[in-house]
């Protein structure tokens, strides 16, 4: 841009892909515990753009072999909503596993699965890169 170039920064302990930063948890707990920690970090549990996405962040993950992303069903209907209110196109992001009132959305290597909100697993929080 004009000016100069400019720096995406993340804070210690997130790393930056693209113009995000996104931070694993070291504990497991379950999915409410997930998101509230996200929210309490000024961030968000993970809200996939593409499957590009999912695939750069599988060294961000490698530590987990599941990690709770911010998706999950909601009644009545019970379609697949990210935590932002989006809703989950499942042409590309297909989620394997039952659905019902109590199901969430995790990560299992390069692929989203459904579980029970309330298992445990890590999980991956995001928020945009601040630029200087």
């Amino acid at each position: 841009p004009p000016g100069g170039a400019r720096c995406k920064l993340c804070p210690r302990d997130w790393l930056l892909r693209g113009d995000k930063c996104y931070w694993l948890s070291k504990e497991n707990k379950n999915w409410n515990w997930s998101r509230d920690d996200c929210s309490g970090k000024s961030s968000q549990l993970l809200v996939l753009q593409s499957q590009a996405e999912l695939d750069s962040l599988q060294d961000v993950i490698q530590g987990a072999s599941s990690a709770w992303i911010g998706l999950k069903v909601t009644p009545p209907g019970g379609n697949w909503i990210w935590v932002d209110g989006s809703q989950l196109d499942p042409a590309c992001f297909p989620v394997s596993g039952p659905v019902d009132g109590n199901s969430c959305g995790r990560t299992k290597g390069s692929r989203i699965q459904s579980d029970t909100c309330d298992t445990d697993f890590k999980w991956l929080c995001q928020k945009e890169a601040a630029v200087i």
